[in-house]
């Protein structure tokens, strides 16, 4: 009788665990952990290199954190592009990504950017170089963000679902990007880093006028995983045990 009220419970708390990681709810979205930073290209220059794996080690101080310049001059930077892996798959909700800059150097805040998701298998993208990484997968667009940043900056949804900043930039600061997102499944994303001929230092993509750099200290996603195996696994073995139980009995 003990074994089968074991089993009993054993079943019980999975089904309910499976139902509660079932039910859409905002209270559940976390944190997400990244791995595998990934970009095209990397500043080397001043103690760098300066990788999209500073960007997520949780390393809050200065210098640290993914930036581009090639040189100290004008035209010491250009388009480049960072992706993560997600450390478990997220379901369909809320992504929000906090990207802090926080350089002492005033200015190297991201002045043009756009963000991108993936389904596409962890094996096939992101292998964790800082300079000519492998960034290709099959990529969806996030669009219609919600942004806010320091006071006095503007940003602005362009017609590719980039967004541009504007207004007067901060020293140091913060932005929150919020989507409404409906892809399931989602392994990992992507942070292009834009040209445009509002920016300065020859044509951004960040904000700092000597040559269009930036410093993104860390950035930090807090999203909805996809329910663990683990609560199926529990339920199913409580199942298990119930009917080899009975068959026992039976025999």
């Amino acid at each position: 009788m003990e074994k089968v009220n074991i089993a009993v419970n054993a079943a019980l708390i999975g089904f309910v665990v499976c139902i509660l990681s079932l039910v859409p709810s905002k209270t559940r979205a976390a944190a997400i952990e990244l791995q595998n930073g990934t970009a095209t290209f990397s500043q080397l220059i001043n103690g760098g290199p300066f990788s999209p794996a500073q960007a997520v080690d949780g390393n809050f101080g200065d210098p640290n954190g993914w930036a581009i310049a090639v040189s100290q001059v004008f035209d010491g930077t250009s388009d480049q592009t960072a992706v993560w892996e997600t450390a478990t798959d997220l379901a369909a909700g809320d992504l929000t990504f906090t990207m802090h800059f926080l350089h002492f150097n005033p200015g190297h805040l991201l002045g043009r950017f756009r963000f991108s998701v993936t389904t596409d298998d962890r094996s096939a993208f992101a292998d964790g170089l800082h300079t000519g990484g492998d960034v290709v997968a099959n990529w969806t667009i996030l669009s219609s963000p919600a942004i806010s940043g320091p006071a006095g900056m503007t940003f602005t949804t362009l017609g590719d679902q980039s967004v541009l900043a504007g207004g007067v930039t901060a020293a140091q600061g913060v932005y929150t990007v919020n989507y409404s997102n409906g892809i399931s499944g989602i392994t990992g994303f992507r942070l292009e880093a834009l040209e445009d001929p509002s920016l300065p230092g020859g044509n951004g993509p960040g904000l700092f006028p000597d040559n269009g750099n930036f410093l993104l200290t860390e950035i930090i996603l807090d999203g909805t995983i996809v329910p663990v195996p683990a609560a199926v696994w529990l339920f199913g073995s409580g199942l298990i045990g119930l009917i080899g139980i009975a068959r026992r009995k039976k025999s």
